[in-house]
């Protein structure tokens, strides 16, 4: 959650005319990972696309971030 509000605040107060797309989305990316000390882990993305890896003490995993927008 706390990754998707990140992200969340940062393509509502883009507001410079340089940065948005034609749907007024920002037209750059930014990429949130988060652990607390009990190991639940999660990541968020301005646009799909993103992977990150983890290892949850038994195996390696590649994993796709939530987004708020989807490309293409």
């Amino acid at each position: 959650d706390a990754c998707r509000k990140a992200c969340e605040r940062i393509a509502t107060q883009t507001i410079e005319k340089r940065l948005l797309n034609k749907q007024g989305r920002p037209s750059f990316n930014v990429n949130f990972y988060a652990v607390n000390k009990r190991g639940e882990f999660g990541a968020c993305s301005i646009w799909s696309g993103a992977t990150y890896a983890i290892h949850d003490g038994k195996e390696n995993r590649l994993l796709q971030a939530k987004s708020l927008f989807q490309r293409g």
